[in-house]
C-alpha cells in the first residue's frame, strides 16, 4: 500500500503535465531519427515523461500492475514533437482488482 501511494505521489506531476500520453505515443508529427541531425537534438533539452505501456501491463495474483516507461521527449520550438528516446527507468502501479 505504501508503495502504491508512492508511486502514485511521484508520478502525479508528470501525469498532470500531460494528460494526453497516449496522443504523444501516436503522434502523427513525430519525426525518424533519421529525419533529424544530432546537431539541432544537441541545442534541444529533453523533458523526461512516463508514459504508460500498456503492452507490458499484468494480472498477478488478484492484482492488476500497470507498467510506466521514462521517455527524453525532444520538442521544437513549437511545441512538435521530434524525438522520444526511451530511458531504462520503468514505474509500476500495482492495484487490487475488484
Amino acid at each position: 500500500m505504501i508503495i502504491c501511494m508512492f508511486l502514485v505521489y511521484t508520478n502525479y506531476p508528470s501525469s498532470q503535465q500531460n494528460p494526453n500520453s497516449e496522443y504523444l505515443e501516436t503522434d502523427a508529427n513525430v519525426q525518424n531519427e533519421s529525419e533529424t541531425t544530432d546537431d539541432n537534438l544537441e541545442s534541444i533539452i529533453p523533458e523526461l515523461e512516463y508514459l504508460h505501456e500498456i503492452d507490458e501491463d499484468k494480472e498477478v495474483d488478484g492484482y492488476i500492475i500497470e507498467t510506466y516507461r521514462e521517455y527524453e521527449i525532444y520538442k521544437d520550438e513549437e511545441g512538435n514533437v521530434i524525438k522520444q528516446v526511451p530511458t531504462s527507468n520503468f514505474n509500476y502501479l500495482k492495484y487490487k482488482k475488484y
